[in-house]
């Protein structure tokens, strides 16, 4: 944001009364503790998080997101739902791998 938007930020909060906002809006359910995201390092080589950027890429989601993707996928139990977006996107990289 500019200088400028900011300002016309700060200036309209400072003139308009935001309360009926406030007590319209409607809570989120609370996070369960176990299920707050966190934060971690990965150190990964540039030419691998290349590869994921485009996967992610190419499946219309963030890097973060196809990797948090992977991870769970790979502690899943044998019983566990697999989201049809993985099947398909499973699907796709052995069609690209052949097609290689």
């Amino acid at each position: 944001m500019t200088r400028d938007e900011i300002d016309n930020l700060a200036s309209y909060y400072d003139e308009h009364d935001t309360t009926e906002d406030l007590e319209r809006a409607v809570p989120r359910d609370p996070v369960s503790p176990d299920d707050v995201m966190i934060v971690t390092s990965l150190r990964l080589p540039k030419s691998l998080m290349d590869q994921v950027r485009e996967r992610a890429q190419e499946r219309g989601v963030k890097p973060t997101a196809l990797i948090r993707e992977w991870v769970e996928a790979a502690l899943a139990g044998p019983d566990a739902v697999v989201p049809i977006s993985v099947i398909m996107a499973a699907v796709n990289e052995y069609q690209h791998k052949r097609a290689s």
